[in-house]
């Protein structure tokens, strides 16, 4: 199930308090071999000085690892729960972090401005998860990359096992509700892009360049 944007909000903001409760199970153990890789992606593609974007950033927990395992210029940890943002800037004391509630779905940044754009278990949650990722390529410079980790509805059977717990602790109206199918699952096949599957495919890591086209996903990279 999708949200709309201002639903999303208002539910963020209803649970923005025990929200880090849950994720902690979530990241220490279901999410954890797909977390890992988001840290190495960071470690190698976060250069000195580099503009990253932390679409989606919620609490902060990928801002702090951007922070922890790199040495960025500047980071925008942009999302629409006003609450969680708070939670997020209590948690991160750094000049180079800027905190700024908006749309994921609508950046409010010009062509080519990050380096490295960040998201996790975000568009899945979205009303067109194509077209958030189409946002993120609009906005990376040239040579960056997008790094974004999402739910997907799994096929095998510790992976169905698993969706059952995801089912059993969040709510039939939380934000962990929609896993996306393989027709759904947006990438662009290329040298520059990966893809790679965790947790008997409940989760997904996929980078993707500023040459790649996600509208079809076998379109040649222009």
């Amino acid at each position: 199930m999708h949200r709309h944007r201002g639903e999303q909000a208002d539910a963020y903001d209803e649970v923005a308090s025990v929200y880090d409760n849950f994720t902690q199970v979530w990241d220490q153990h279901i999410a954890a071999p797909a977390l890992a890789r988001v840290t190495h992606l960071i470690e190698q593609w976060v250069q000195p000085g580099a503009a990253v974007l932390d679409a989606g950033a919620g609490t902060g927990e990928r801002t702090l690892t951007v922070f922890q395992h790199s040495q960025p210029g500047s980071v925008v940890a942009l999302d629409a729960s006003e609450r969680m943002l708070a939670i997020a800037q209590a948690k991160i004391v750094d000049q180079r972090v800027q905190f700024l509630r908006g749309d994921v779905q609508h950046l409010p940044f010009d062509e080519n401005t990050f380096d490295v754009i960040l998201s996790t278990w975000v568009i899945e949650i979205m009303a067109d998860p194509r077209a958030v990722v189409q946002a993120f390529i609009r906005v990376l410079k040239p040579e960056g990359i997008v790094i974004y980790a999402f739910c997907s509805l799994p096929e095998d059977s510790p992976g169905k096992a698993l969706r059952y717990v995801i089912e059993k602790i969040s709510s039939k109206e939380g934000p962990l509700t929609h896993l996306l199918t393989k027709e759904e699952r947006l990438f662009h096949f290329c040298e520059r892009s990966s893809l790679v599957q965790f947790a008997g495919g409940l989760t997904t890591v996929a980078t993707v360049a500023k040459c790649c086209n996600v509208t079809k996903a076998f379109l040649p990279c222009t």
